[in-house]
């Protein structure tokens, strides 16, 4: 069994967000040197990771000659990007950089079942899957579930008492706490003979919406029903016409969804990950007791 010494670094992108914070605290936990990638290093997250014990790089994922710099000497780079119009571009910069810095093990965060959506429409994450393996460095594809940390906040109407989501009833929707995909990287850093040259799914739980709804509902000690197939997005409610009219990618996704979609072994995915959690699991951690407090703060019981 070869596994990496812990002892060594590795740079996170997107340190400060949800997925790049999980991966450098159990990083961390785990004994690895953490190079934080920052855009503002005085910015609460940023020092909030500092005093954690990462090593904090101000550079941009605009700009590979400081992706390069931060990267030296690393011998591995975690590699997450928000998802916007700079999502490729920026995905392949970095991969490209930890190629020219001579990193020993890229880990890049896509999305679940990417391989079968993109045969249904473009995916900025299947191109940048696509660039990391034309590589040929020694790498590891996550490709995470839906973030059980969504339920619980802005976009699928919680804070409206409800539950929007844009699936058919009975899909098993695939979920995932984000600390787990922290979790799941750290162990694939640890284990490159195991995981480098892979692409691995993971999920914590596989529920049905009306599933999701109970489970929302004993959490939050009231009935939250499900509703019509619904987002909100900022102040605005959209249906699913609407996003059908005015966006072909999230479109195709929720087509694909509702039709072919993707599993996970969950039983595999425990043997690998002994305390990946269920969303009951998740549901009682503090920060999901937060998320519903706050969806629920001022509304009348």
């Amino acid at each position: 069994m070869t596994t990496a010494r812990h002892d060594e670094t590795i740079l996170v992108t997107g340190a400060t967000g949800r997925q790049g914070g999980a991966v450098a605290a159990h990083l961390l936990a785990d004994g690895w040197r953490v190079r934080a990638l920052v855009r503002d290093a005085s910015a609460p997250a940023a020092l909030g990771l500092a005093e954690a014990g990462a090593d904090l790089v101000v550079a941009s994922m605009d700009d590979s000659a400081a992706l390069v710099a931060a990267m030296r000497g690393a011998y591995g780079v975690f590699s997450v990007q928000p998802s916007d119009e700079h999502e490729a571009a920026r995905g392949i910069r970095v991969a490209d950089a930890a190629a020219a810095a001579g990193a020993r093990h890229l880990l890049y965060s896509s999305m679940g079942g990417a391989d079968k959506l993109a045969r249904h429409a473009p995916l900025d994450k299947w191109r940048i899957e696509s660039h990391v393996r034309a590589l040929g460095i020694p790498a590891t594809i996550l490709r995470p579930a839906a973030f059980m940390e969504d339920l619980t906040g802005p976009y699928f109407g919680l804070a409206q008492g409800r539950l929007t989501l844009p699936y058919r009833s009975d899909l098993a929707v695939q979920l995932i706490a984000v600390d787990d995909i922290g979790a799941f990287a750290a162990l694939a850093f640890a284990r490159p003979d195991r995981y480098a040259g892979q692409a691995l799914d993971i999920s914590g739980d596989a529920l049905t919406p009306p599933q999701i709804a109970d489970a929302l509902s004993r959490a939050a000690g009231r009935t939250i029903p499900l509703a019509p197939l619904t987002m909100t997005m900022g102040d605005q409610e959209v249906t699913l016409e609407s996003i059908r009219q005015h966006s072909p990618e999230a479109t195709a996704a929720f087509d694909w969804a509702n039709t072919e979609y993707y599993t996970t072994n969950l039983a595999d995915l425990r043997r690998i990950h002994p305390k990946l959690m269920d969303l009951d699991t998740w549901l009682a951690t503090t920060e999901a007791r937060r998320g519903i407090e706050a969806a629920f703060a001022g509304r009348p019981d």
